[in-house]
């Protein structure tokens, strides 16, 4: 317990110093500045693949800025990229709390996957598409409403909820293996198969979710084959 508590004063010590370089006149606008500084650093080291450089920087943007939401954001994403998945909640959390339409659509993922406590997940959904102005955002958000819908076994609606992210953007797989997964739960064995194609094709086994799809779909297809 003693080690986490020194890289936390660590941090604060550093966060301090950098106030008094800036003065007291750069509080108001120096810091916010310094925060982005340095979660910027962080994301270039987790693209590095220096995780515990990007969790140190990460940690000194939200010593400097504690509402940071892009630090958070961050932050919760190199958590859950570790499978700390209550550190990646609660990152989420505060930064959905700060209003940030991209943690709505992660934290409520954990929600589907982890908890499976899928009203709670349309919720945060719906609250975060109040927000969301980019498309990218959009798409995550109707993605995980459709999958959602998908595990409550309101098929109908995963499907509008699919075609409309889908119609944002029409290349990311992930929509197609739900898709196929939808139609399935409607007895639409044959509408599904291209769907499974698709989602067999261009998901990524790198991705956690997609890995699962793609046994799915292999499973799936090879089933079709031998009922030939």
């Amino acid at each position: 317990m003693k080690e986490p508590e020194k890289k936390h004063n660590h941090s604060k010590w550093a966060a301090l110093i950098l106030i008094l370089t800036v003065g007291l006149g750069g509080w108001q606008f120096g810091l916010p500045e310094l925060a982005s500084l340095f979660n910027n650093r962080g994301f270039e080291n987790y693209k590095a693949n220096r995780l515990a450089d990007a969790q140190q920087a990460y940690d000194l943007a939200l010593s400097i800025d504690p509402k940071s939401r892009t630090a958070l954001y961050n932050l919760g994403w190199l958590c859950e990229e570790v499978q700390d998945l209550e550190c990646a909640k609660g990152k989420y959390l505060q930064a959905a709390k700060l209003g940030m339409p991209a943690a709505y659509s992660n934290l409520a993922r954990l929600y589907i996957i982890e908890k499976k406590n899928y009203p709670a997940a349309v919720h945060l959904l719906l609250q975060g598409l109040k927000f969301a102005k980019d498309e990218p955002v959009k798409y995550s958000l109707l993605k995980n409403l459709g999958w959602a819908r998908l595990k409550q076994g309101r098929y109908s609606e995963a499907l509008q909820h699919l075609d409309a992210a889908i119609k944002l953007d029409s290349e990311r797989p992930a929509t197609y293996c739900l898709k196929a997964q939808a139609l399935e739960g409607m007895k639409k064995t044959k509408e599904a198969l291209p769907q499974w194609k698709i989602c067999l094709k261009y998901a990524d086994s790198q991705e956690f979710d997609e890995d699962i799809w793609i046994g799915m779909a292999r499973q799936r297809l090879k089933e079709e084959k031998t009922n030939k």
